[in-house]
């Protein structure tokens, strides 16, 4: 029996159907029965059985759509299509797949689930039990409390009450009041009509629940924080009723009748001792007859084999079996090895960095039962008879193995493989599957790509980690060959397995070309891009770190006589004191935090007309930032070896499919200012040669333009017309004889840039600085200039809607009900649909354009290395006497890598600094 400190997971199992089946696109077995619901809550389920690693788990689901809800609001959930016509027939068995895995099932006409779990966690709180709730339901939120989280599986997001405070800007003990003014479009509660989220959190914190703000409105038509208060004032006299009902309806009942059959007797909840309680929650053992039965009819063998070996919990490494390949043994390997078409591997080194690692061994894979592990360089003592094959003596013997673009390789995170391989004198060729980039691509939105995380969520077993291992000073050399084994080809073994379930997905959903294309072809590329790194002016940020120290020792100065006392301007608390206590300043509309009112960026811009002291405080954080994150931290990460600065490109983190960088981060280097501008002097050529940038012009509404296919807005771009100036010209009603100024050309550049991030008329408004009803003419205006571009709009939304998920002009998805909005305004899933087609093509543009430019460096063996990506741009090493004709490859490669309805162009410079080369 479990004792008061073991968790108990409460799953909203109605939540995890509808997730499940709006994540996954349409999927049958071979009769033609829809599965992907139950396909994707199966896998979902085992994730969680793993990693909850819980004996007490209970599932909870809807009844019915009738509940004592709809009794007293029969508009309650009214506004819900019915179920989905593929979604329908699987609903029955979703009861059957936790029952299959032992799990309770629990369910009570006349009450929904949330209200069951409700009542479940008052029982597990009133016993002392720490109490998890595993669902994404916001309604739910209010149950949180000490002892009481939840846990957003598909996102891997945990909420207690600090995360409820930032997301609704109420407690969870207030979350009820909240929702009730707030409402819920999606299960048709009114609420407070007007009352967007913020009016709500307002309203709460200043009358603290809702029977108190309706016994004292009339305080809501002197409090000028509140937004439209007379509209307001008037919605609660005509509407009173109405509000209170919302109240009944978003509160969740902890008192639901639940009854638990036992031995001898059925009893009620509240009639349970703790242990009784625990007994009847408890996780049973696995049915394996009715497991095997829906894994036979659903045809899901590729994600279970069985229940046995894939029974929650379990490792990998029992399901087949894992091998060391000593010297003497690999004669006889190497005959079966080399028979084989794809195979998996993953290499030990002795470090990270790739530059300077050693390799320590290799695993290898190429079937479901059987995993290799050829140790190199292991220091403990080995079986006698038996002698390590030196590296060399490997490499020798499978070169060509390696070599070949016919035999395919399959891995995960690629790119460190390779680039180890390359830097041993490896010719590289074949990579055809990288696992953690097939995972990224069937859900850009996911939380991680570990294949510890994989494993769990595809495979529904564990894999061991590294720190299981009892490796001296990390170095891999010191671990055993016996637990090596254990632990590499286990990694080369999860790999292959990962690869034949994602490799049949990514098909399944037409995702190939973004992967063998665009994706698998990038990954030498970066790999090679990082290895050859930047040069970096290491003296020239030296001077510019002291003269920024000098600038930042003026402004503390200026700010502690200002202040009239010496404090810590790093510290938010005691900056607050100083601003709203000492200076009196006003704390109108400020948010207020339990440590004092915020001084965040957003509140300084808000008060710096207030009193001269914001503004240097803004200019303090500018240049702080600037001297700690680049210039005095960019020339500590230059590499001792290369004397060089080494970025990794990430392919897996940005869900429109843009390429990051960290380690350091060169696509966060600010160019808004002129010191941040400096920073990129400090990047260099080294003698002989200059810098080249080539940068795409205007891609994003260039492919605006194509995909929508609006002619007026596509023969501006055929015609080069300045495009910024003529949206200006057009929302400002100009004639053909006036000139744009500088200002008005800065209104047209924020519209167009506007329109492709879905900005509202309320954002345009801040950014310009102009009367709402003004942004929103100027948004229509826009739209009917180019009428084509909103029914391409118009058009995402739809496919959203419908499919679930919008496309780039490659095919790479973004699956809308995949992307966490927690936390975010009510129309960012909106601005992301909208968002996604445009920058995800503009992604997949520039990498074609990457792997292009690449092969042709390769084959034609040009004086021309790629060392950078920063956004639209690539930026290269050209030896200086050959700049001009590498120009013009470089030109002529990334404006024709794919024709548009209108003209690339490349904006392309070069100079001896990067700076230099804009």
């Amino acid at each position: 029996m479990a004792d008061s400190k073991e968790k108990i997971y409460l799953v909203d199992g109605s939540g995890y159907i509808f997730r499940a089946y709006f994540a996954t696109p349409p999927l049958t077995n071979s009769d033609g029965f829809p599965t992907n619901a139950l396909y994707a809550f199966t896998r979902m389920l085992i994730k969680l059985l793993n990693e909850a690693a819980s004996e007490h788990i209970v599932m909870v689901f809807d009844a019915g759509r009738e509940t004592f809800r709809t009794e007293l609001y029969k508009e309650y959930k009214a506004n819900r299509d019915e179920c989905p016509k593929d979604l329908a027939p699987q609903m029955p068995y979703f009861r059957e797949i936790p029952k299959a895995f032992g799990i309770p099932v629990l369910e009570l006409a006349g009450f929904e689930a949330d209200d069951l779990i409700a009542t479940l966690t008052a029982s597990c709180k009133s016993f002392d039990l720490e109490t998890v709730i595993v669902s994404a339901d916001k309604d739910l939120m209010q149950l949180i409390s000490p002892g009481v989280s939840m846990w957003d599986t598909m996102r891997d997001k945990r909420y207690g009450a600090e995360q409820v405070q930032e997301k609704f800007g109420v407690p969870p003990e207030k979350v009820v009041e909240y929702l009730a003014l707030a409402g819920d479009s999606s299960d048709n509660i009114p609420g407070l009509r007007g009352a967007g989220p913020k009016t709500a959190a307002l309203l709460i914190e200043l009358f603290g629940d809702v029977e108190n703000m309706l016994n004292n409105r009339s305080q809501i038509l002197e409090d000028k924080r509140i937004r439209s208060r007379k509209k307001l004032f008037e919605t609660i006299n005509n509407e009173e009723e109405l509000i209170r009902i919302s109240r009944t309806l978003v509160e969740v009942r902890p008192d639901v009748p639940l009854e638990f059959e036992f031995d001898d007797s059925t009893r009620a909840i509240d009639e349970l001792s703790k242990d009784d309680f625990l007994r009847a929650i408890v996780k049973r053992a696995p049915d394996n007859e009715l497991f095997s039965e829906l894994i036979t009819r659903f045809e899901f063998s590729s994600l279970v084999k069985d229940l046995k070996k894939n029974s929650p919990g379990s490792r990998l490494q029992e399901s087949a079996q894992y091998s060391p390949i000593y010297a003497e043994d690999f004669k006889g390997w190497l005959a079966d090895f080399s028979r084989e078409p794809l195979f998996s591997f993953d290499l030990e080194t002795t470090s990270l960095d790739v530059l300077k690692a050693e390799i320590v061994g290799i695993a290898i894979c190429w079937k479901s039962t059987e995993s290799f592990y050829i140790p190199f360089a292991h220091q403990g003592e080995l079986p006698d008879g038996k002698t390590q094959l030196t590296f060399e003596s490997f490499l020798a013997s499978t070169k060509e193995i390696f070599s070949s673009p016919e035999i395919k390789k399959v891995g995960q995170n690629l790119k460190y493989d390779i680039g180890i391989l390359e830097q041993h004198g490896v010719e590289f060729n074949g990579a055809f599957f990288d696992t953690m980039i097939g995972a990224y691509l069937l859900n850009p939105d996911r939380g991680s790509v570990s294949l510890a995380a994989l494993a769990h969520e595809f495979l529904g077993v564990q894999v061991s980690e590294f720190k299981e291992l009892s490796a001296e000073d990390d170095d891999f050399r010191t671990v055993s060959v016996p637990d090596a084994v254990a632990y590499a080809a286990e990694d080369a073994h999860a790999a292959f397995l990962l690869f034949e379930l994602l490799h049949k997905q990514i098909l399944e959903q037409k995702l190939e070309r973004v992967m063998i294309e665009i994706e698998m072809p990038l990954v030498q590329v970066l790999s090679r891009m990082e290895r050859r790194g930047v040069l970096l002016d290491t003296e020239f940020l030296a001077e510019m770190s002291e003269q920024l120290e000098v600038q930042l020792e003026k402004i503390r100065s200026q700010v502690f006589e200002l202040a009239g006392m010496e404090f810590n301007m790093n510290s938010p608390q005691q900056l607050g004191k100083v601003l709203f206590e000492k200076l009196g300043l006003s704390t109108k509309g400020i948010k207020k935090t339990k440590t004092g009112y915020s001084t965040n960026h957003a509140v300084l811009e808000k008060i710096r007309n207030q009193h001269p002291l914001p503004a240097h405080l803004l200019d303090y954080r500018m240049l702080n930032k600037l001297k700690t994150t680049y210039v005095d931290s960019l020339p500590q990460q230059v590499s001792p070896i290369s004397k060089r600065l080494h970025t990794r490109y990430n392919q897996t983190v940005t869900a429109t499919g843009r390429l990051s960088s960290s380690q350091p981060n060169l696509q966060n280097i600010p160019i808004q200012t002129e010191q941040g501008r400096l920073i990129r002097k400090a990047f260099i050529a080294p003698g002989g040669k200059l810098l080249m940038a080539a940068d795409y012009s205007q891609i994003e509404l260039r492919l605006l333009a194509h995909l929508s296919g609006d002619e007026e807005l596509c023969q501006a771009f055929i015609d080069n017309t300045d495009i910024h100036e003529k949206t200006a010209r057009e929302i400002l009603s100009l004639g053909t004889d006036q000139e744009v100024t500088s200002t008005q050309r800065r209104l047209g550049k924020t519209i167009n840039f506007g329109i492709i991030y879905g900005m509202s008329h309320y954002r345009l408004s801040r950014e310009l600085d102009i009367p709402l009803f003004v942004a929103k003419q100027y948004i229509e205006d826009y739209f009917g200039n180019y009428p084509k571009v909103a029914e391409y709009f118009d058009s995402l939304e739809r496919q959203a809607e419908e499919h679930g998920f919008v496309t780039t002009i490659f095919g790479r998805r973004r699956f809308v009900s995949q992307i966490d909005s927690a936390g975010r305004d009510g129309g960012f899933l909106k601005r992301a649909a909208l968002n996604a087609p445009i920058q995800g093509s503009a992604a997949d543009l520039i990498k074609l354009a990457m792997i292009n430019i690449e092969r042709e460096i390769q084959s034609r063996e040009l004086p021309l290395e790629m060392i950078m990506q920063i956004h639209d741009e690539l930026v290269f090493e050209v030896l200086e006497d050959h700049i001009e004709p590498m120009q013009k490859v470089v030109q002529e490669l990334m404006e024709r890598v794919i024709e548009l309805k209108v003209p690339l162009r490349v904006d392309i410079s070069s100079g001896p600094s990067w700076n230099e080369a804009h």
